[in-house]
């Protein structure tokens, strides 16, 4: 056990992760966008009470 990898060592390029994560933001608020909408309309279509 003498070459022993260091413990922080980033093994990912920070664009590469930077990149992935607003890909993944914008999916999240796209998603969140359109759920609201249909949730909307949802309610205006169906009557609770």
């Amino acid at each position: 056990m003498t070459d022993q990898k260091p413990l922080f060592k980033s093994p990912y390029d920070i664009k590469d992760v930077s990149a992935l994560f607003i890909i993944v933001a914008f999916i999240l608020i796209f998603t969140a966008i359109l759920g609201n909408n249909l949730f909307g309309i949802f309610q205006e279509n169906v009557n609770f009470g």
